[in-house]
């Protein structure tokens, strides 16, 4: 699945890859988990001692959602 993303900063417009969802999960459980994942922060604070460097969609970019789709 892919959909398209701007950027709010220069307006620069990508389309980008999902992926998709297992043989045994929702495509609304595959939607909310990938949502929840392009707006992770990283935490410096981790109580199990790792440290992501940055989220794959900086925060500056827009999803829209209404593009999502197979092609």
């Amino acid at each position: 699945m892919k959909v398209d993303v701007r950027c709010k900063q220069c307006g620069q417009q990508a389309r980008l890859d999902l992926g998709s969802p297992a043989a045994d999960q929702s495509l609304d459980d595959y939607l909310h988990l990938v949502q929840e994942r392009l707006l992770h922060r990283p935490s410096f604070e981790c109580f199990g001692g790792h440290l992501e460097l940055r989220p794959p969609v900086p925060g500056f970019w827009e999803i829209d959602w209404s593009t999502l789709g197979f092609d």
